[in-house]
């Protein structure tokens, strides 16, 4: 499929109707802030960016903010790499915009909420509530953020620059983990269109994984847990160096044949982290993590990759005792997998009663 036809097909009449309505929301008079619920990945920051370029030149002032750092490594690279104008803030000033935007998230991902409501969300994962704000365009049929925020730079007229092509290509190619998993005719359409834009040696550069020597120990206690139960993996790393050894650990056991799920949890300044995978076709990680940790956090994700997160504070309150491993371990196991958890506290009562 040619540009031009590849062009026509993103330049779609429902976001051109989209982008008037959002185009007349903004004055030059307006300070932007664009808004990234947790810790930043490649959609959420390249989705931010295309709207800062959108925006740079129609308000008097835009920035991106978010309230945690960049962490995980492979998306530190991306993000100096490309040299995306990330701002980190320990609180975010919400008075201090005219405007507020959200990317790749919705409000309701907030606890607590906001103090002051958004005027602009634009997301693609599921809607859990009725989004208050004066412009919200979620498309659920969507597997990046980044085809949506490419559709109206397209709309706009705006130029795309290279940099930016490789950041929505490669924010676009993470989030669908390759094409994989929801991609839309639209998502196809954008991956084509980007790549004939974007920077093809960056992008060979950013796709090489690489893993910190220091998880290797981590890799060891994962491999122990999934030896205990081939079907599913519950792994508590204790503390951990940064919330990335989660997910590369949950990456490497979700590989293995006959592994239906794993959960693999660690705490990073004063946070459980949670990361779950599907390593079986049909099962919902995502729904796992909502019903078993939604109430004690923030918790969800897609069908095969999941995300938990709950304040040690909170979690203390939960253990009704003083935080320990051992306790974290005990609480997981007796949420996240309670018929194991009550076999182990029958044979540990066996064991005392002899």
């Amino acid at each position: 499929m040619s540009g031009h036809i590849l062009k026509d097909f993103l330049h779609n009449h429902q976001t051109m109707r989209r982008w008037e309505r959002l185009r007349r929301l903004v004055t030059p008079q307006d300070t932007l802030g664009i808004i990234i619920y947790g810790e930043p990945d490649p959609d959420s920051l390249a989705a931010a960016w295309a709207l800062r370029h959108i925006f740079r030149p129609r308000v008097h002032a835009v920035e991106i903010v978010a309230q945690q750092p960049v962490r995980r490594e492979q998306n530190v690279r991306f993000l100096n790499v490309l040299k995306i104008p990330l701002k980190v803030v320990d609180e975010i000033a919400w008075q201090a915009y005219t405007k507020r935007a959200l990317v790749d998230a919705q409000p309701d991902f907030f606890q607590p909420a906001p103090a002051v409501p958004f005027d602009i969300v634009i997301d693609h994962h599921p809607k859990r509530t009725k989004c208050q704000a004066r412009f919200a365009d979620i498309r659920v049929s969507y597997g990046s953020t980044c085809t949506i925020l490419l559709e109206y730079i397209l709309c706009a007229g705006d130029t795309l620059p290279k940099r930016l092509a490789t950041g929505l290509w490669y924010g676009l190619w993470i989030d669908t983990d390759k094409l994989t998993r929801a991609a839309s005719a639209q998502d196809m359409a954008a991956i084509s269109y980007l790549y004939r834009k974007a920077d093809v040696e960056t992008l060979r550069w950013l796709e090489q994984t690489q893993i910190p020597g220091a998880y290797r120990p981590l890799y060891q206690r994962g491999l122990a847990a999934l030896a205990q139960d081939d079907k599913r993996a519950l792994v508590c790393l204790g503390e951990i160096p940064q919330p990335d050894a989660c997910v590369h650990v949950a990456d490497f056991l979700a590989r293995f044949g006959g592994v239906h799920w794993v959960a693999v949890a660690g705490v990073f300044e004063q946070r459980l982290y949670v990361v779950f995978r599907s390593g079986m076709y049909g099962v919902n990680v995502g729904r796992i993590a909502r019903q078993k940790l939604g109430a004690f956090g923030s918790a969800g994700g897609h069908l095969d990759k999941a995300r938990a997160e709950i304040p040690l504070a909170r979690l203390t309150d939960i253990l009704h005792a003083e935080f320990t491993p051992a306790h974290l371990d005990a609480w997981l196991h007796s949420v996240l997998l309670p018929r194991r958890a009550r076999a182990a506290a029958l044979a540990a009562q066996r064991h005392h009663a002899k």
